[in-house]
Order: C-alpha cells, then structure tokens, then sequence
C-alpha cells in the first residue's frame, strides 16, 4: 500500500526477473501508467492549491520512473491534513466535477453564480424560449408543424413517435419535469431572485460574442488550407421559408432542444458510464465532454438535411460543442441554453460577425 498524500492505493508488483526479460513490459507500464497517473495528480493537487501534496506526488513520480515497478517507493509516509475549508468559487463550479471533498467548498446560496446554476432559475429563463419556440412552429406551420422543427427537435420526435407519442406538448412536458424534478433532488429553496434572470441574459450575450470571436480565430486558422466562411451557423441552416421569423423560431429552438439532448442528457450519462467504470473524475469528465462535442458536431451532417461535410465547420461545431458543455458544466443549463440561441440569433438571423 502507498501513502502518497493525495490517496492510498495498491501497487501491482512484478518479480525483477520478468523485468529483465521484458524490458519492454516495463517500458510500456512507466509511460502507460505511471506518467499520466502522476501529471493528473499533480495537476490536480497545484489546482487546488495544495502544494505540498503535489510536490510530494511529483518526487514519487521521479522515483518510479528510475526504479524498478518491483520496489515498494513510498513516496510520503505521513498524512497531509486535508486543506481549510474555503468559499466556493465566484463563477459557482460543482466541486463533485473535480473530485473536491464537500468540506473543501463553501457554497453562498445567495450568490448570482451559485443561484442561476440551480435547476429551478434554469427553468424560470429557458421556458419564455421554449413556448416562443412551440408556439411558433404552431404559428408557422398549422397542421404542417413538423417541417419548422428543427433538427434535436425533430429526432426527438421521431423515436418517440416510433413508441406511439405524438402529441405536440408531450417532449416540452418532459423537459420541464425533468428539470423540476432535479430540482426537487437537492435541499435547496423553491425562492429567487427575478433580477437574476436578467444577468443571465446579458452574460449568455456576452459568451455568444465570445464564441463569434472563436469561430473568427478558427476561420484564420483555415485561410492557409481552405476557402471556409467566416462564421458558422448552428443551428440547420432553414429552407426557403416564406415568413422571415422562421429562421429566428428556428434558432430559438435549436438552442433548447440541442442543449437538452448533447448537454443536459448525454453529458451527465457519458460521466456516469465512465464513473462506473472506475475512470477518474477529471478524466471522465473530460471525455464525457469531448465525446458529446463530437456528436453535436456530427449531427450537424447526418440525415437528409444534412449539411455538406466541410472540415471547417466540422472542427468549428467540434471546438463549439465543448464550448457550450463546459459552459453547462460551470454555469448551468439556462446559460448554456441562452449562449447557444444567442449565437444563432446573432449569427443565423441578424447576420452578425467580428
């Protein structure tokens, strides 16, 4: 068993004989194993501020990468007390995301950051998009409705059609509930703030400028190697409609149903599979987001209505689908909701780009 100050763990041992008659064994163990391990703690431990738990997880890693796997190294016999508690952070992450204990945070249930990422404050600002959505498309299309979905929207509709649920407030009804329901699940207070609401709107503008300035930095990137158009709409791009608030409906809901399906939905799920597999927080997290991102970009080119494959929009609706989960994952499910219609409105409708 290793002290190594940040967990205990066992060592798998490997007669030294083995050793010298697989030096490749040991080769592909050091560098499969030992050195990831040993910059994830590291890392992990210089983030949480706690110094001397990583320079004593990067001395163990020197160590093993000198000596053989046979030697028992311990690389700290003591203890390391655990750091003082502190406020949680001003933008309002979970600490569970991280692998932070709940006696290490300090969480200000008063506060804008920790408030607008609760379940209750995300329904409160994503239901007025919602029913001007649905109502909409009601609006549009009458009887022919479904030719103003969008895409989330529309394939959402199509498995739940296949089982015998047709009717038009049937998946709004679902997604309300499961976002009540959440709620209900951690012991906060049905109360907040309306101004809140209002914040939420200015800062889900401003990280759509942000990632208007993304799609800029990328499009530069491809000048050398591609003809490939300044900004990239999210949303399917609409057919010829006759009214000119089909665009504007249509971005709207784009902005709610593909962020209930890739971040709200697929994002906690891949995290899970991947805790249950016994993979570590960070590194779950990290590809629960990068796997999500890959089918949000993906989507974007399946079907029918599909657009082209180009590389540009595929890596930009890529680098987007991250952009929008860590933004789900820090600031909750109305921002990320609020940045992504943002965007398309800014970019899709008005026509808006650096």
């Amino acid at each position: 068993m290793v002290e190594d100050g940040f967990r205990s763990r066992r060592v798998l041992t490997i007669p030294r004989i083995w050793l010298i008659g697989h030096p490749l064994m040991l080769a592909v163990h050091r560098i499969a194993y030992k050195v990831p391990c040993y910059f994830v703690v590291f890392g992990l431990c210089r983030n949480y501020d706690n110094y001397e738990i990583a320079r004593a997880s990067a001395r163990g890693w020197i160590f093993w990468l000198i000596l053989p796997i046979s030697e028992d190294v311990r690389t700290s016999t003591r203890r390391v007390p655990p750091p003082p508690a502190r406020r949680r952070s001003r933008f309002g992450y979970d600490h569970r995301w991280w692998g932070e204990t709940e006696g290490t945070a300090v969480e200000d249930r008063r506060s804008y950051w920790t408030l607008t990422r609760r379940p209750l404050p995300c329904l409160a600002f994503v239901t007025p998009i919602l029913l001007t959505y649905e109502f909409g498309v009601l609006w549009l299309g009458g009887k022919s409705a479904a030719s103003y979905r969008t895409g989330a929207d529309a394939w959402m509709r199509h498995v739940l059609a296949g089982v015998g649920l047709t009717d038009h407030w049937f998946l709004p009804f679902c997604l309300i509930i499961a976002l009540l329901a959440w709620h209900a699940t951690n012991p906060r207070d049905w109360k907040f703030r309306p101004s809140s609401l209002m914040g939420m709107a200015f800062e889900s503008v401003l990280l759509a400028v942000a990632l208007v300035g993304l799609s800029r930095v990328v499009d530069i990137g491809f000048t050398c190697l591609e003809h490939a158009p300044t900004v990239v709409s999210l949303g399917a791009e609409p057919s010829a409609q006759v009214h000119p608030a089909a665009p504007l409906i249509g971005f709207l809901g784009a902005g709610v149903y593909e962020e209930a399906l890739f971040r709200l939905a697929l994002v906690p799920f891949f995290f899970g599979v991947l805790r249950l597999l016994q993979t570590p927080t960070v590194l779950a997290s990290s590809i629960a987001v990068t796997t999500s991102a890959l089918l949000f970009s993906l989507a974007h080119h399946a079907g029918s209505p599909g657009e082209t494959f180009t590389w540009f929009a595929f890596i930009f609706r890529w680098l987007a689908g991250v952009y929008f989960a860590w933004v789900f994952v820090v600031r909750g499910f109305g921002v990320a909701v609020g940045t992504h219609s943002a965007y398309d409105v800014l970019v899709g409708w008005i026509g808006w780009h650096l």
